[in-house]
């Protein structure tokens, strides 16, 4: 009987210690990866068009070889994008600090910002006469053993600036793009993934729609992608193993994943700000309306939707059409975007040239706490719940309300919380004899 005793405590033991072990083992990785994130946000995130920036490790390789390569080598480098023809960057592995992280910015006419992720193949094969990496090969490589199970997996993701459509060539296939995709490849197919927007996509002479939660596969010779050899697949729910653990907060516009398919109105519907009709009545959204599901609340009958304008709310799931799949973000109270990584999450800077008030509330209307001077580095704190003003610490305790036109930051607003304890604004003097019967009536004496 003791023997069996100990034999329970010490298997006992062992499992407490195996599971410490995994727990530490995984902060140990998140923390890795993190450092890593931080110091690509940092180096790459306001990179200016034009150019590729390496935010990680140095690249396996670069073509041409010689001084182009050598320039991309470093943390930060800043390479024109018409100087560099193929590149091929490193695995992630957070055990060993590297990774391969870097941005590809295009300048006009084709806006987009590229951004390879883990150990991926660029080629530009762009015909002359035509702007560089307008048209290109991506193959994404399998991934390498790591220990750290956060690591996202090797893809690349194409993002157009907000209202500004796009044409470019992945592997041959002709996207119009108006949002977010995410591009993986397979022994002998490319999976085009929509995270937000949406996407035309054209091979083989047939085109398909990709919508915000979908995915659509197109076949290729094994290891050969630069010509399709097949039409694109229907669209279908987008799938869990595409995109985990990834850092979004890395893209230009951080956007939240959305969960398979999508929904669409089939009347006027309200988008509220909680999962409730209790709440704050947002937009009423036509029919017609085509919108990617972010998440829903326990009970299932209200969708966290995002339309293509980039507004998102709650609807009641009953009184749209449902073409999702299953939805695995499930939350009562609203998430608030990804923000950016390290400081550039809080960090902002006083852009007018002649100073600027900073003020008890968010309104012109409320006392001035300080002047505080062009240049002047900031700290944010929140935003207003009725106007485009944020709350910041400017040092030394001082914390007040700057307009948001009077900053300039790399931080997503968005991803702010709102500080709903501001006091309204004053309402606006009335003009005598604009409401009620202000002004004496002549025709009565004294009345």
């Amino acid at each position: 009987m003791r023997n069996r005793v100990g034999l329970i405590l010490g298997i006992g033991f062992l499992l407490v210690w195996g599971a410490a072990l995994v727990v530490a083992q995984t902060d140990t990785c998140d923390a890795a990866l993190e450092t890593l994130w931080v110091a690509a946000s940092d180096t790459c995130i306001s990179a200016p068009v034009g150019y590729i920036c390496n935010g990680g490790s140095a690249p396996q390789s670069v073509e041409p070889a010689g001084p182009v390569s050598n320039a991309l080598a470093s943390t930060g480098a800043l390479v024109e994008i018409a100087l560099v023809d193929a590149v091929q960057t490193p695995p992630i592995l957070g055990e060993n600090n590297t990774a391969g992280i870097l941005w590809l910015r295009p300048d006009q006419p084709i806006r987009f910002t590229g951004l390879a992720l883990g150990e991926v193949r660029l080629q530009d094969v762009t015909p002359p006469d035509f702007p560089a990496w307008q048209s290109m090969v991506v193959e994404t490589l399998p991934q390498a053993e790591t220990t750290c199970a956060t690591t996202p997996p090797n893809l690349y993701i194409a993002q157009t600036p907000f209202g500004e459509p796009t044409n470019i060539v992945i592997n041959g296939v002709s996207i119009s793009l108006n949002g977010t995709i995410l591009v993986v490849t397979r022994p002998s197919e490319t999976v085009f993934a929509g995270l937000s927007g949406q996407a035309g996509l054209f091979a083989v002479g047939q085109n398909q729609l990709l919508r915000t939660g979908q995915q659509i596969s197109i076949p290729y010779n094994p290891d050969n992608f630069a010509t399709p050899i097949g039409a694109p697949s229907i669209p279908a729910s987008l799938t869990e193993d595409l995109a985990p653990n990834l850092p979004t907060a890395l893209l230009d516009r951080p956007v939240i994943i959305p969960q398979p398919g999508y929904v669409t109105t089939q009347g006027d519907v309200n988008m509220r700000a909680a999962p409730t009709t209790d709440a704050a009545l947002l937009l009423q959204v036509p029919a017609g309306e085509v919108m990617s599901v972010l998440g829903r609340n326990p009970a299932g009958d209200w969708y966290h939707v995002r339309l293509d304008s980039g507004e998102t709310g709650w609807m009641y799931a009953p009184l749209l059409l449902q073409f999702v799949g299953t939805i695995t973000a499930v939350y009562e109270a609203t998430p608030l975007p990804p923000q950016r990584y390290g400081t550039l999450g809080t960090s902002a800077k006083v852009l007018a040239p002649a100073g600027v008030n900073l003020r008890a509330a968010p309104d012109v209307s409320f006392a001035v706490l300080a002047a505080l001077q062009d240049g002047t580095q900031v700290t944010l704190l929140a935003r207003s719940p009725y106007s485009p003003w944020v709350k910041v610490d400017a040092g030394g305790g001082l914390i007040g309300w700057l307009a948001l036109i009077t900053i300039e930051t790399q931080a997503v607003l968005e991803a702010l919380p709102i500080d709903y304890d501001v006091p309204p604004p004053p309402l606006p003097t009335q003009v005598p004899g604009s409401f009620g019967n202000a002004f004496p009536d002549p025709n009565k004496n004294g009345n």
